[in-house]
């Protein structure tokens, strides 16, 4: 404890140092503009601020207590009984050995306690990280995953150095939502084999339910009837809660024993699966059992840039035979960066994914703390690439398991030290013991994780709220179903940055007919949003169409400015061009409530003498423009001169007269 309260004191120790030989360098005359540079760098990097922020760790350190220390060891130790099942069976998702899993899960606890911002969040294997790691690396070998975890992991921390953590707001709810219904589609149809005992080749859903077909005679019954109790036990397990609601106090200690029943279910039904046939030889009890597992700590280790392989060559003129006619193997280096070279869309699916969920579950459980994505991005990344030294496949923040460090009481990220203790104790020791551990069992924990996840209710949602964002759903949907799930979240998110543009450069736009309390009638064009480029061209078609079609080339047209609060240089050349019709027909356009910064902008664009403009601020202003259009005089700066009318200025223009054209007018270019 005292450990943790002297790091809170380094921040400080740093920026003495610093001040002290930035004062001693300043003394001498020879100082280079270089070291001047790294000088003022380290102070800004290492100042106790910037420090807090980028190690959270000396932060929450400060005020620590025995108390929170308690609840962590309670929620570290539960999470930890979470996540040995869960890294089992997302290994065996993923395609890759069982230890893999557990390799991913001690390393992100590690790491998550000095650079993690939330304290409920942790860090391992998912599901859907695991369905997208063996679709990258289905028919390649296994180190392509380790590698994978070494790359994404620096794309990610990059991602978070420069800021860019916002781009995970470009993709929709809708998207998400199609994604991650077929991701658990996928899923389950994946472990169906392992429910009912089958063994044949598929990669997706539709090969899947053929191959079942096809070896429908092949289902073993020992395994049907075990996946269909454990799947039972875990949906029982998880509402036993509810259950006994009726009966048992809240809060009492049968309460708190029936929520760490409910919270370590997997382990329970794990373990019980594998106590039972570790101890059952009897042939009418064999199921299928996980096998083998490697035991021990994992080596410490590059990532494999570099993989060996054996191979028989197979053209003519590259065999050569011995005397008795036998193939020499030949041996040579094969590179693994080939496969990137020939599908680099890993290094930007899994980032994104692994973003998505740790976001989620970081805002999930942040309440009214707001949540630094850079920050939580670095550790991601960080995570990924220390953990691929210790052969680890990609791993983010997991939100089911975050819910249960929540609920357990979790006051800080160092949970995780307990967290992360577990998986290497079970790995040094308990490792012999999972070779009886039935497939069954770990499938019947991967279905009930994800099962809750397939959500066609959102589908019914977005038909009777707005209709139009059924269709990323859907497009999502259909693409991650029958083409890929890499191939449908790149898709949803090209999707969502459509719409987002579409948007963009359709305004929405109302045109009214008013007239000033003299009886003057003019056109009001309202817009809704900023003048950027994308809109530039929509909203000068609204505008000329205004004054050709509806003020009949002679009614002044009045641009109601006061929700634009940018524009950029495109948009003032297309106000100078609209400008520059309307002075040629000698009808009047008149910028009314524009901000200073706009009219800044326009007047930098234009030029008043060639294209004289007209803008005013109050509607009393307005109402004497539009009246005595022909008495007023354009200064040359192109403001107004009121001075002649001051005296007399007519009250506001009057609401009640204004006839409302079209409510929201939607004018699609021609």
């Amino acid at each position: 404890m005292n450990l943790l309260k002297r790091l809170a004191g380094w921040s400080q120790a740093v920026e003495n140092l610093l001040m002290g030989a930035q004062q001693k360098s300043t003394s001498g005359s020879t100082n280079s503009v270089a070291s001047t540079w790294v000088q003022q760098w380290c102070k800004s990097t290492f100042r106790k601020k910037t420090l807090r922020k980028r190690l959270p760790i000396l932060d929450w350190a400060r005020d620590y207590s025995g108390q929170k220390f308690a609840a962590d060891i309670i929620a570290g130790i539960t999470v930890g009984l979470t996540i040995l099942p869960q890294g089992l069976a997302y290994a065996s998702l993923a395609g890759l050995a069982p230890q893999v899993g557990l390799y991913s899960g001690f390393i992100g606890s590690f790491i998550y306690i000095l650079f993690g911002g939330t304290k409920a969040v942790t860090i391992g294997p998912t599901a859907i990280l695991g369905i997208i790691t063996l679709t990258y690396t289905a028919n390649k070998p296994k180190e392509y995953a380790v590698l994978l975890c070494f790359l994404s992991g620096v794309v990610t921390f990059l991602t978070g150095v420069f800021q860019l953590g916002f781009i995970v707001n470009f993709i929709s709810q809708p998207v998400l939502s199609g994604f991650t219904t077929v991701a658990a589609i996928t899923i389950c149809s994946t472990q169906v084999k392992s429910l009912l005992g089958l063994h044949f080749p598929a990669d997706g859903v539709v090969s899947v339910v053929q191959g079942v077909y096809n070896h429908i005679d092949e289902v073993r019954t020992n395994d049907t009837i075990l996946s269909i109790l454990c799947i039972t036990t875990l949906l029982t397990l998880r509402r036993i809660q509810d259950l006994f609601r009726c009966c048992v106090k809240k809060d009492s200690w049968v309460d708190k024993l029936l929520w760490f029943i409910s919270t370590s279910r997997s382990c329970i039904v794990i373990g019980a699966c594998t106590a039972f046939f570790s101890f059952a030889h009897d042939d009418a009890l064999r199921v299928s059992v996980m096998g083998e597992i490697t035991a021990g700590l994992p080596s410490f280790q590059l990532p494999p840039f570099l993989q060996a392989v054996n191979m028989t060559l197979q053209n003519d003129n590259d065999i050569f035979a011995d005397n008795d006619n036998t193939t020499v193997v030949h041996h040579h280096q094969h590179h693994l960066w080939e496969y990137l070279k020939a599908d680099s869309s890993p290094l930007l699916v899994i980032p994104l994914l692994s973003l998505m969920e740790h976001i989620t579950a970081a805002k999930a459980l942040a309440g009214t703390k707001p949540v630094d994505a850079s920050q939580e991005m670095m550790a991601i990344g960080l995570t990924n690439m220390v953990g691929s030294f210790f052969g680890s496949m990609p791993v983010t923040g997991s939100f089911s398991r975050s819910m249960v460090n929540a609920a357990s009481g979790a006051e800080s990220p160092l949970g995780g030290l307990l967290t992360g203790s577990l998986v290497l104790l079970a790995l040094q020791f308990l490792t012999p013991y999972f070779y009886y551990i039935p497939s069954a069992s770990l499938a019947a924990v991967i279905v009930c994780a994800v099962m809750l996840n397939i959500d066609f209710k959102i589908a019914y949602q977005l038909w009777c709220s707005k209709k139009m964002d059924l269709i990323p759903w859907a497009f999502t949907f259909c693409v991650s179903l029958l083409v890929g799930l890499e191939y449908g979240i790149l898709c949803g998110f090209l999707i969502s940055v459509v719409f987002l543009l579409y948007y963009a450069a359709r305004p929405r736009v109302r045109i009214n007919s008013a007239e000033t309390s003299h009886g003057c009638k003019f056109i009001l064009v309202e817009l809704d949003r900023s003048l950027v480029f994308p809109c530039v061209e929509y909203t000068r078609y609204v505008i000329m169409k205004s004054g050709n079609v509806w003020a009949k080339n002679d009614l002044p047209v009045v641009v109601d400015c006061q929700f634009i609060q940018f524009a950029d240089f495109t948009a003032a050349k297309g106000v100078c061009d609209l400008f520059t019709v309307f002075n040629s027909k000698r009808q009047q356009l008149i910028l009314w409530k524009a901000k200073p910064s706009i009219i800044r902008i326009l007047s930098q664009v234009m030029d008043s003498e060639k294209t004289p403009y007209q803008f005013c601020a109050t509607e009393a202003e307005l109402e004497t423009l539009i009246d005595a259009k022909l008495n007023a005089s354009v200064t040359k700066s192109g403001h107004v001169d009121l001075s002649p009318f001051r005296m007399t200025l007519p009250p506001i223009i009057e609401s009640a007269n204004k006839e409302k054209l079209d409510n929201a007018v939607t004018i699609d270019l021609p």
